[in-house]
């Protein structure tokens, strides 16, 4: 894996994925202030006031370099330019070549497959411009939806670790999903 710069947006057919900025505070305020959508983070649900000091931080962050290294983009529709969600991309282990994808999206944009074009968006920039080796989604299983999603991106169910994490209190389940390169290379072959 190489020091890669985020410096323009990626782009789909519908979707832009972009560095968070102050503007978004209200929408990111939006969904990120559920409770049916922190169900499943390991967050309680935010504040205006702390989901803009989240985008202040991560509006800063632009370069993978180093482990631990991460981008929170926003997942705006193309035409409107309206905030659907966010996507997380993260450098686990330059060593062995690892990265992690997740994602969240407000209610309103469940089921138009927003989730599913963003995040095979982030695993194309993780193979072919970060060149991980593998790269991997956890999520409480329980998530169906996500879960679901994993399935359409072609990522493989590897391990459910029963209840191995104290979130919010209460003892959770872990689903993590993965994908190796060669396997992303093998799935565009065949399209």
């Amino acid at each position: 894996m190489i020091p890669v710069e985020f410096d323009r947006p990626l782009q789909t057919e519908r979707l832009t994925l972009r560095m968070m900025t102050v503007r978004d505070v209200d929408a990111v305020h939006s969904h990120e202030s559920r409770d049916d959508v922190c169900r499943y983070l390991l967050y309680e649900p935010r504040t205006r006031d702390e989901v803009a000091e989240k985008i202040a931080d991560w509006s800063t962050r632009t370069r993978l370099a180093e482990d631990e290294d991460f981008l929170q983009l926003a997942v705006e529709e193309r035409e409107s330019r309206r905030l659907l969600g966010e996507i997380y991309f993260a450098v686990t282990s330059i060593e062995h070549e690892t990265a992690e994808i997740g994602w969240v999206f407000h209610p309103d944009n469940h089921g138009h497959g927003y989730a599913t074009e963003a995040a095979e968006t982030m695993l194309g920039f993780a193979f072919d411009t970060v060149e991980a080796h593998r790269v991997v989604a956890e999520l409480t299983p329980e998530n169906t939806a996500s879960v679901r999603v994993c399935g359409r991106l072609g990522m493989r169910e590897e391990a459910h670790f029963v209840q191995n994490m104290l979130v919010k209190g209460k003892w959770e389940d872990t689903g993590v999903y993965a994908m190796l390169r060669s396997e992303w290379t093998e799935q565009r072959a065949h399209r």
